[in-house]
């Protein structure tokens, strides 16, 4: 029937002497209110049978019922069959068959909701009792049990135990309520309702933002769940979210940068959001995203995601260098590192192009692998390798310009075996023919007269205990970084090759006045094998590694001295070099002295006795070896050794370091020149500044430039005879000073051509 029907079938009823309840059933909440506007009136008592529960429970049906049966003036009951459907169906149908055969004392209206099919009795006789309001059935809605442990911004439809739930189900256009309660639904397996159980901050989110459901609950502890929680009881969605921590949500590889300062729930939440939302502009993060189980394997899912790829895909340098930054934002926890070395040398020989230099385990490997697979191939190729995966290894390799062409085989020889882990024949011919020749002697001056040469005013000293000049190429790569100028003196030290023969130069300094800074962690590695470095249980040169960094870290504190003003100038000397290869070499010398050799046998005291080695030189008292033997009786080295006369014990430099002048500015004079058969190539340069030593790279070639006045500089270039433009890099004392300057070359005869 309609409402007005419905109206004054209620309203006859309750003037009726009729002594049993009217069941009234409604079909939504619009039309249950349009009731009880219609009868709140004096006279008419309206009964929620919520009055009959205790805290978070169902109501007591009998109490209820007994309630209403005694009641003296008329009175309305509702949601009690809201209450029922906790039970079932056919619990409904029962207690609606026993109120409408109820006896009462006066008059009683029980709104029932949406059970007009409950309603259906067997006995006809009963439909006078039961009143059916037409109107549209709204859907039921969702029930979602929380658990009160948790913290929850209730939402508009959130409400405080179950004692609450009928009246919000009968009202108009309620899709969800959030209950929170103590109940499972477990606990009403009959339950017409669809129930939900958020006793975990996981499902309470999911149920707050439909964004995370997408997301796994083992993605996430308890605890992370719960602190995401706490997030979003702020009222934030899970996007706002995302964008108050780390930026934008739609480009999360931003705040990668920060990544190592996050406390680990902050990470977490990093991770969940790189699930839902990649990082589109970092392939590399978004792929190790999209494939991680769990926070914990998306570093990992980074270290191993290049190995789905080849060195030589069109993308493969991209994502090397995206990863490389990304592991460095990551800290390069330890045991991914060892994980990754683990696993990486399934790619054999290719295993290289894989390793960065970010850390000690991937270093090692690199020098491994060039033991394992490289012994063979040209240094070039070694170089090219290196200047990605490790440039700094590649800056120490790379061939240093001594001018002096048995120096300049001789280290490119040497740094290549040292790293190969190898004495290449062609090195080992060169250095017995110069154990004999001994030809550094008339090549180079000794360091003595070379210091006295040198300007000291207002410099310090740096005292380079064991650092002979197979690291003046990498010290000119890092001054370049550096923003720092090396001129730098090649010569030669006393014999026996040892610190107690070749320091003088210190006393000279002490002697002035001036700040010595001696650096004798060097020569420490060399004579005591720390950090594993002994030969005897790693057999790779992984000493270089921590070589390299107290170089750079003595070449920062010079450039701190020369920016505070503490000195103008600082001069880095060396006592002797040390050999690497004298120890990989593992020979003795055929001939027994009377003495026991020293410093690793390097050495020897000399006795009148003794049968000179052809490969032995007398000095200060010694016989001295300058092959790569060593005498008996001495220990063997633990990484290097010195006292010898070999190149790369003997050979020594003087650096002078300054900071680089900022007003050097060169420029190329003749722009287009013309050359012939008889006229050869040549350009002059022009420098603001006077500079020493200037040479120029053309072509691979380097060519050396003569002074003329004014700064200016003539470069005879005999070897370019083709017509085109040309680049040139400008050196001054082996420093770079200009980069790429052009000029263009022309023949003179196509230039007579065409002025006919």
């Amino acid at each position: 029937m309609n409402l007005d029907a419905c109206i004054k079938k209620i309203t006859k009823y309750l003037a009726s002497e009729n002594a049993q309840p009217l069941l009234v059933n409604v079909q939504n909440g619009m039309d249950l209110d349009r009731l009880k506007t219609y009868f709140d009136v004096d006279g008419n008592e309206f009964i929620d049978a919520s009055r009959f529960c205790n805290k978070d429970e169902l109501p007591r049906i009998e109490v209820l019922l007994a309630d209403i049966s005694m009641k003296k003036k008329n009175c309305f009951l509702l949601g009690l069959t809201s209450f029922l459907r906790f039970y079932g169906e056919e619990e409904i149908r029962k207690h609606l068959a026993n109120i409408v055969n109820m006896t009462i004392a006066s008059h009683v209206v029980v709104v029932v909701y949406q059970c007009d099919r409950q309603l259906s009795f067997s006995d006809p006789r009963l439909s006078r009792n039961i009143c059916l309001l037409d109107g549209d059935a709204v859907a039921l809605p969702k029930l979602v049990f929380v658990s009160n442990e948790l913290s929850v911004a209730l939402s508009e439809y959130s409400i405080v135990g179950i004692d609450a739930v009928a009246k919000e189900i009968e009202s108009p256009n309620v899709e969800k309520i959030f209950v929170v309660t103590t109940k499972h639904k477990d606990m009403y397996p009959q339950s017409i309702y669809s129930i939900t159980d958020m006793s975990k901050a996981y499902e309470v989110i999911i149920g707050k933002d439909a964004t995370l459901s997408h997301i796994d609950e083992v993605m996430g502890t308890s605890s992370q769940w719960d602190y995401l929680l706490s997030l979003i009881d702020t009222g934030k969605t899970f996007i706002e979210i995302c964008n108050s921590e780390f930026g934008n949500y739609q480009s999360l590889e931003i705040a990668i940068s920060s990544y190592s300062g996050y406390s680990e729930q902050k990470k977490w939440l990093y991770f969940i959001a790189l699930k839902l939302f990649g990082a589109a502009n970092n392939s590399c993060l978004d792929i190790a995203a999209s494939h991680a189980a769990t926070y914990l394997k998306l570093i990992r899912e980074v270290y191993r995601g290049i190995l789905e790829k080849e060195h030589t895909d069109k993308d493969f340098d991209n994502f090397y260098q995206t990863r490389k930054s990304l592991l460095i934002a990551f800290g390069n926890p330890v045991d991914e590192i060892v994980d990754f070395c683990k696993v990486v040398v399934q790619k054999e020989e290719k295993a290289i192009y894989y390793l960065t230099d970010n850390t000690r385990q991937e270093k090692e490997l690199i020098f491994t692998l060039l033991e394992k697979y490289y012994q063979s191939m040209e240094k070039r190729g070694i170089e090219k390798i290196l200047s990605v995966v490790y440039p700094d290894l590649c800056a120490y390799i790379r061939d240093y310009r001594y001018n002096i062409p048995l120096l300049d085989k001789y280290f490119s020889l040497y740094t290549y075996s040292k790293i190969v882990n190898k004495v290449v024949p062609e090195l080992q011919e060169i250095v017995e023919k110069q154990a004999v020749l001994r030809e550094y002697n008339l090549l180079l001056e000794p360091r003595t007269v070379k210091m006295d040469e040198i300007d000291k005013t207002a410099s310090q000293l740096y005292f380079m205990d064991a650092m002979g000049v197979e690291y003046l190429s990498y010290i000119l790569a890092k001054c370049k970084d550096k923003e720092l100028m090396a001129n730098i003196t090649i010569c030669c030290a006393n014999l026996p090759s040892i610190t107690s023969k070749n320091k003088e130069f210190v006393a000279e300094f002490e002697m002035r006045g001036l700040v010595v800074n001696p650096i004798k962690e060097l020569d420490e590695i060399k004579h005591h094998g720390i950090s594993d470095y002994d030969y005897r249980q790693k057999k790779q040169p992984i000493h270089i590694i921590r070589e390299l960094e107290i170089i750079n870290e003595a070449l920062d504190n010079i450039k701190l001295k020369l920016s505070q003003g503490l000195c103008n100038k600082a001069i880095m000397v060396s006592d002797h070099g040390a050999s690497r290869l004298a120890v990989i070499h593992e020979t003795e010398n055929m001939w027994e002295m009377s003495s026991k050799g020293e410093h690793s046998g390097r050495c020897c005291p000399k006795s009148d006795a003794d049968v000179k080695s052809e490969f032995a030189t007398e000095e200060d008292g010694f016989w001295v070896l300058a092959n790569y033997d060593r005498f008996k009786g001495g220990r063997k080295a633990n990484v290097e050794v010195h006292g010898g006369a070999t190149l790369e014990e003997v050979v020594v430099p003087i650096i002078e370091i300054t900071k680089f002048d900022d007003e050097i500015e060169v420029s190329i004079v003749d722009k287009v020149i013309t050359v012939s058969f008889r006229k050869k190539a040549a350009i002059r340069l022009f420098s603001k500044t006077k500079l020493k030593n200037v040479t120029v790279l053309v072509e691979g070639e380097y060519y050396e430039a003569k002074e003329l006045d004014n700064n200016m500089y003539l470069v005879d270039l005999p070897k370019l005879k083709k017509a085109k433009m040309y680049n040139v890099d400008v050196f001054a004392s082996n420093n770079l000073v200009a980069l790429g300057l052009a000029f263009e070359i022309k023949k003179e005869s196509s230039q007579e051509k065409k002025l006919l």
